[in-house]
């Protein structure tokens, strides 16, 4: 009966003693937060000045969604990425994100799709299902039209932790940026592999995604256009 106590302690010092190679480090909930919260992820030089990158962003959790949108701008800037070639998209949840994001990507006007939202744990299982469902979908797009579309959808379990994801301020990290990032470098890898061209975002319109500002801008460029031959 000795022997079989003496075995049970041996084991279990094996899978507690932090020296054993497979034992975790013993860490608080605020480091394991913080470090969840920071970018981990390295990035290159990288030239997206001729690629076309489309944003679907939610307006649900607006504040917080606007704040990843503006991480994805800076990202993109820094890449290079020319801000006309920049088309951005709302729809009104993350459940419609990647219906979205298969209507543009068969449009064949983008290059790469960042699909940005946040969802927030509640009292029901709804998280969990659009969770599940959103993160199927955004991956089913990417196989089936082979352009790359980037997760940017937050998941967390109260406010504080999407404002550490979602800003830079107080150490936080705006997960945006990275995500800009992934899409340039996803979407030079998919132009070196196929060696084509994107249509002009101007077909978009015809997809029936031409937007209000662009409509309007168009509108008095071809009212110019008039005067000039009247």
């Amino acid at each position: 009966m000795k022997s079989v106590f003496t075995a049970a302690a041996l084991l279990l010092g094996s899978i507690t003693c932090p020296s054993s190679a497979f034992a975790p480090m013993p860490t608080s909930v605020t480091a394991s937060r913080m470090m969840a919260a920071e970018s981990e992820v390295s990035f290159g030089e990288l030239d997206g000045s001729s690629l076309q990158i489309g944003v679907l962003r939610t307006r649900w959790n607006d504040e917080h969604v606007s704040n990843l949108v503006d991480g994805i701008k800076s990202g993109l800037k820094e890449c290079n990425v020319k801000e006309d070639n920049i088309f951005i998209k709302e729809v009104p949840g993350a459940y419609e994100l990647p219906f979205a994001a298969k209507l543009l990507a068969m449009s064949g006007t983008v290059d790469a799709i960042i699909c940005c939202g946040v969802l927030i744990k509640g009292e029901t299982l709804h998280f969990e299902y659009i969770s599940d469902a959103v993160t199927k979908g955004i991956m089913d797009v990417n196989l089936g039209t082979m352009t790359p579309v980037v997760y940017g959808v937050l998941n967390c379990l109260n406010d504080d932790q999407v404002k550490k994801r979602s800003s830079n301020e107080n150490g936080g990290h705006n997960h945006g940026e990275d995500w800009a990032k992934t899409a340039v470098e996803m979407a030079v890898m998919r132009r070196e592999a196929r060696g084509g061209k994107t249509k002009s975002l101007k077909e978009l319109k015809a997809m029936g995604f031409g937007s209000k500002d662009a409509e309007a801008k168009e509108g008095e460029e071809t009212e110019k256009k008039e005067r000039i031959f009247f």
